[in-house]
Parts: structure tokens; C-alpha cells; sequence
């Protein structure tokens, strides 16, 4: 909901939120619903009537919610059809703060003025919806498409950061995240994975080349799967100590 409705008192619903929580979720009248600004405040609400096209809810004062330990950005190489629509929606569910789309050297996908346009309006989509489902107070923020250093230097030095390469040997993700209690960068190659020169970019950038473990994974497998190890050492996932 945009941050200037949410406010205490009748909250009249229409168009798209009507059709989630009236078609899609099958809400009635005197059903318990949560509602979210994206900049992280959360109130409840009762539905009070329904008609055909729109709705009123009572919705409470609205309070902060909680949100991820530490920002986590992910800059994920571009990725083919489907793969990358995957990957946005599991990382924002997992906590991502920042998603930022990178050309790499190997990336299939090739995406440039009205096409970038049109695929970034899709991805922002993707992520309103993932947060909504996952009841995310906060709308992750997936940054427009990017070369290979710009990406890297939208992550400042203030960040533990960390780019995912299947000949890295030591340190492993876990390792060289531990401790970490600021923002964590995370990087993730394409399908064909990073070129040597491009490893070498990030490590001049202050990156440091990591293993995720001994078996090589698809670009999207691989995302996942390091956002959910950083939300976990973070204590985002599970409860922390």
C-alpha cells in the first residue's frame, strides 16, 4: 500500500489490491489482514464491507516492522528467461535489500534501452509481489542493469563483500562472512561463470574470491543458496543467539 494510505481509520481498496486479497486470497467481511508501505511500517486491519469492485478495511495505527539484521545486496550476472525471474523472487523472499542485474563477459542475456526498460519493470513486479506473499515491510530495491564494475561499486567498502567463483578453493562463503554485522555483498555469475579478468576486477575492488562448495551449481542455485547462508549467519533465518 503506498505509505501515504496506510494510516489509521477506513481505508477504501481497489484495482490491483482488490483483486489479491478479494479474488486471489478470498477475503470477507470481519477477516484479519496485514498491511505494508514498503518503507517499513506494518499496520492491521479488518475488512469491513465488500462490494464488487472495492472494499473498505479499519485498519489500526501503523507501527515499524522489523526487517533483515543488515542490508544484503546481491549482484547477480544477467541470466537467461525464467532463471532470473526465479532468482529476484527467492531473494527478496530470503531478505535481499539491493538486487543489482550485471552484464558479465558470458551473460547470454543482452539487454539494452527499450528491452532493459521493459525486463526491469517486469523484475520490480516480481519483487512487489515476492514481498507482499512473504509479508516484507520493506520493498527490496532491484537497481537498473549494469556493467561488471559498476555493479561492483555499488557495494561501498563499509560492506563485507564477497564474489561467488568456482575455482576458489579457501575461503568458503561461511568463513568469510562470519562475524559480519554491517551490509554483505554478495556477487554471482552467469551461466559459464566469470571470466578470470572479471575475478580479478572484483578482487581490485576490494572482493573477495570465495567457494561455495564442491559441486558447481546454476547461476540461480547459487544466488539462493548465498543468500540464504548470509541470512543465516546474519540471523535473519532461523533464531538468532
Amino acid at each position: 500500500m503506498p505509505p501515504d494510505r496506510l494510516r489509521a481509520g477506513d481505508c477504501v481498496v481497489d484495482g490491483d489490491d482488490y483483486h489479491y486479497l478479494f479474488r486471489v486470497r478470498r477475503l470477507a467481511v470481519g477477516d484479519a489482514v496485514e498491511l505494508f508501505d514498503g518503507e517499513g511500517r506494518v499496520a492491521g486491519a479488518v475488512v469491513g464491507v465488500v462490494g464488487p469492485e472495492r472494499a473498505t478495511l479499519r485498519v489500526e495505527p501503523p507501527r515499524a516492522a522489523a526487517e533483515p539484521c543488515a542490508p544484503l545486496t546481491v549482484v547477480l550476472a544477467l541470466i537467461k528467461g525464467e532463471r532470473m525471474d526465479w532468482a529476484i523472487q527467492k531473494l527478496v523472499e530470503l531478505g535481499a535489500s539491493y538486487i543489482v542485474p550485471a552484464r558479465t563477459a558470458r551473460s547470454v542475456v543482452r539487454l539494452d534501452g527499450d528491452r532493459a526498460a521493459r525486463r526491469m519493470r517486469r523484475w520490480r513486479a516480481i519483487a512487489a509481489d515476492a514481498a507482499r506473499q512473504c509479508r516484507r515491510a520493506t520493498m527490496p530495491d532491484i537497481e537498473p542493469v549494469a556493467d561488471w564494475e559498476a555493479a561492483l561499486a555499488s557495494v561501498g567498502p563499509d560492506a563485507r563483500r564477497v564474489v561467488l567463483w568456482e575455482a576458489a578453493r579457501a575461503p568458503s562463503l561461511a568463513a568469510a562472512l562470519a562475524g559480519a554485522r554491517g551490509p554483505v555483498g554478495i556477487a554471482v555469475g552467469p551461466e559459464g561463470g566469470f571470466e578470470p579478468r572479471e575475478v580479478e576486477a572484483a578482487r581490485a575492488a576490494g572482493w573477495t574470491p570465495v567457494a561455495l562448495g564442491p559441486r558447481i551449481l546454476r547461476a540461480e542455485t547459487a544466488a539462493v543458496a548465498a543468500a540464504a547462508i548470509a541470512g543465516a549467519l546474519a540471523g535473519d533465518l532461523g533464531a538468532p543467539e
